[in-house]
């Protein structure tokens, strides 16, 4: 009887040393595993994470509120607004937006409501949720089916603006609010609107498959677009536009048709698309270099501290790139799943690496160094690059 207490005691401080040895052995060696949470659902938008150490996971038509230092999970709600969320929830002054197919509903960082903004007619057969952006006057802008639409926090109309196309895209700043407009069978566009709704500039983009816009560092608008068929005229591109009178200042094309969203660092930004990362000039949109990745496909992180880039691909693997173009290292994430004792005594380790997993998502640099990755499946892993090598 002693014996076998014994070996039960044994066995018990065998499987309590594996396990967390097994969840560090996804980054090893190159990270450190700081958390995980193996059933967070499978994300359909971007997620958005608060300088207070918030993470808003967005999946279907609820939101997650989890703790980005422990990975524990705060608070869970549906939302109200109709069909799926497929915007990141935007953060503003404290309080949460979050949009769907009928409208956008305001909320506490504690997941409480505050009020919901109905948007009527309900556009026939639209499935995505209304996109949203802070902009001039400290007002919220929503664009859906039928226009633009500017919102007081207090719930409040202002103003409406309406080319009777589908605002596809909203990006804002104190002076002007920036939409893309379009429809699949029609040309897209783009045009910057001032605090009262009266157009500053307007271009022509062409058919679109999507389009992303982000502000650089040198204060002008960046924007990428995909082409709606990837033909022998057509390519993906990233422009550089004057925000204030929307002329091109230089353009840089990829026969691609899933360039990601940018990412800058000092005097360079960065992206990926057809299995590559690319860096170009800030100033002039030259080639700084690119960099191949076999089955590349997430966008581009940046730990400006570390001075090194991340991304995800599409057969499970973290890429770790340096500045200069580098490869630093790449790592299988591994799908430990399992362990059971074996017959003699020893300890099976089940890997799960048939069940492959993809990385979609950008991963996410945080405040505190630790890297955010999101599995294509539902996992959320939060590891350290511990490796020292450049």
């Amino acid at each position: 009887m002693k014996k076998l207490i014994i070996f039960l005691t044994i066995v018990c401080f065998s499987l309590a040393a594996v396990s967390p040895l097994l969840a560090a052995g996804r980054f090893y060696p190159y990270g450190e595993m700081k958390w995980q949470v193996e059933k967070a659902g499978k994300l359909s938008a971007d997620v958005t994470v608060t300088e207070n150490g918030l993470l808003y996971y967005p999946v279907g038509n609820k939101i997650t509120c989890y703790n980005i230092n422990t990975g524990s999970k705060l608070w869970e709600r549906k939302m109200e607004v109709g069909g799926k969320i497929t915007e990141p929830v935007l953060v503003e002054d404290y309080n949460l937006y979050v949009t769907g197919t009928e409208g956008v509903q305001q909320m506490k960082p504690n997941g409480s409501l505050t009020w919901i903004y109905r948007l009527y007619p309900k556009p026939k057969g639209n499935k995505s949720s209304a996109v949203i952006a802070p902009g001039p006057d400290n007002l919220i802008y929503v664009g859906v089916a039928d226009g633009l639409y500017a919102v007081e926090p207090q719930k409040n109309f202002k103003w409406r603006y309406s080319d009777d196309k589908n605002v596809i895209q909203l990006l804002g700043d104190s002076e002007a609010i920036y939409l893309c407009t379009g429809d699949k069978d029609e040309s897209y566009s783009l045009r910057a609107l001032d605090r009262h709704g009266e157009r500053i500039w307007h271009k022509g983009l062409g058919n679109l498959k999507d389009i992303r816009m982000s502000f650089g560092p040198d204060g002008h608008l960046y924007i990428v677009t995909n082409p709606a068929q990837l033909e022998r005229n057509t390519s993906g591109e990233v422009r550089c536009l004057d925000k204030d009178t929307g002329r091109e200042l230089w353009r840089f094309s990829v026969k691609s048709d899933d360039l990601s969203k940018l990412t800058f660092a000092q005097d360079t930004l960065y992206f990926s698309g057809q299995q590559k990362i690319f860096a170009l000039n800030l100033n002039d949109g030259s080639l700084r270099w690119s960099l191949p990745l076999l089955n590349l496909s997430s966008g581009v992180a940046i730990d400006a501290g570390k001075q090194r880039l991340y991304a995800g691909s599409s057969d499970g693997r973290i890429f770790c790139v340096s500045l200069a173009g580098r490869l630093i290292w790449d790592k299988e994430i591994d799908k430990i799943t399992n362990y059971t004792l074996h017959k003699d005594g020893g300890i099976m380790i089940d890997t799960g690496k048939d069940d492959k997993d993809s990385i979609t998502r950008t991963p996410v640099v945080l405040q505190d160094g630790g890297i955010l990755v999101f599995m294509s499946k539902g996992a959320i892993y939060k590891f350290v690059d511990v490796h020292k090598g450049s």
